[in-house]
This record gives structure tokens, sequence and C-alpha cells, in this order.
């Protein structure tokens, strides 16, 4: 009986043993994976897997990593289909995130932008919604999102309108999101429109900050 319960000791202690060295191999992956320059070179690039680690600290890594990548193809590059690769790829990893973890707002806008990368803007349209959805208040996220829906704004939907609208009123709210939005004021006309219609309704404090903000960014420009 005594060498019967040492062999299950041993056996357990093997098999924490094997579940934690799987553990630390999942969670360094992303640290293993290759240098996101070599991106450049797509067919050099395509074998990247982009392997998740298992906590959310390391899985921000591969989303940021892709999120990069992925804007950073130009319309040319998408032509090739190992670039298209490594997007699509990078559209896996932030939908099996998601799947998992479905108040993730930056996967959700990772799988937005790769699907707009890849033309399906039916996805992007959702996928970024989403991202709005579940991270409104996440400012750093916000000025991504904002970006990419001027990116693709006459590709928007409805309800992609109001989540833009909804991230215009979150960045005029404070001092940083003021300057970036004035940035983008002065230097896209058909901006203009928009953002004066969303800040005319925010508290008269605030208009006068974006105003002060817009009349500084032009004195500098």
């Amino acid at each position: 009986m005594v060498m019967w319960k040492k062999w299950v000791a041993a056996f357990c202690c093997l098999l924490v043993s094997a579940a934690s060295g799987y553990g630390l191999w999942r969670e360094l992956s992303p640290f293993l994976a290759k240098p996101i320059e070599q991106a450049v070179t797509p067919d050099a690039y395509g074998g990247e897997d982009f392997a998740l680690g298992l906590s959310s600290y390391s899985r921000t890594l591969v989303m940021k990593d892709c999120f990069r990548i992925v804007l950073a193809y130009s319309d040319l590059d998408m032509i090739d289909a190992a670039a298209r690769g490594i997007v699509q790829t990078c559209a896996d990893r932030a939908g099996e995130i998601v799947a998992e973890a479905p108040s993730n707002g930056f996967a959700w806008l990772t799988r937005a932008a790769a699907s707009a990368r890849l033309l399906r803007m039916e996805d992007f349209n959702l996928a970024l919604r989403n991202s709005q959805l579940t991270a409104p208040n996440e400012q750093w996220i916000a000025r991504y999102r904002v970006n990419l829906a001027e990116t693709y704004f006459t590709q928007l939907n409805p309800a992609a309108r109001k989540a833009e609208d909804a991230d215009l009123r979150l960045l005029a709210s404070s001092e940083r999101g003021v300057k970036l939005i004035a940035q983008r004021y002065i230097a896209s006309p058909d901006f203009r429109a928009r953002i004066t219609a969303v800040v005319e309704t925010m508290p008269p404090q605030r208009q006068m900050s974006f105003l002060r903000s817009v009349k500084r960014a032009m004195d500098k420009g």
C-alpha cells in the first residue's frame, strides 16, 4: 500500500511538472516569435503563427504585434498571398481571443483591422462596434478605433458610425484626446462637420477647450 501511494504521488508530481512546463512554453511563445520587423518580407514571415500565451498580458502583446503588422501593409502588399495569409492568421488569433474573452476590446479592434484589410467589411463593422461596446472608456483603444474608422469611413454602417461618435465624445472629454481631435480637425476638412456636431452636444467648457486646442494647433501649423 505504501509503495502504491508513492507511485501515485510520483505520477501526480510528473503531471504537475508537465502541466507547468506546457504553461510556461505557452506563456513564452509571444516572446519567442519572429521580430515583427521581419514582417516587411511576407514570404519569410509567413510561417509565424502568432501563438497565444495563457495570460491576458501575453495575448495583448500578440494583438499589438498583429495590429501594427496588419496596418503596415499597403494595398499593393495585400495583393501578395503571403501578406494576406499573415493578416488572416492575425484575424484568426483575434477571433480565438474574443471567443474566450468577449470583453477584450483590443482583440476586437485587431479583428476589425484585419477584416478591413481582407475586404470583409461586414465583419469589420461588427468587430469595430464590438470593440467600442466592450471597451467604451479605454481612451488608448478609442484613439486607434477613431483612426481606423476614419480610414474606412465610407465603409462604416450606421452602428459603427454611432460607435465612432461615442469614441469622439470620449476623446473630447480629455485634454489629450482633444489635442488629437484638433489635429485631425485641421488636417481633414471632411472630419470637421462630424466632430463639430459631436462637440456641440457637450458641456460649454468642453466646447471651449476644443476651440482653444484647435486654435493652438493652427497657430503651431
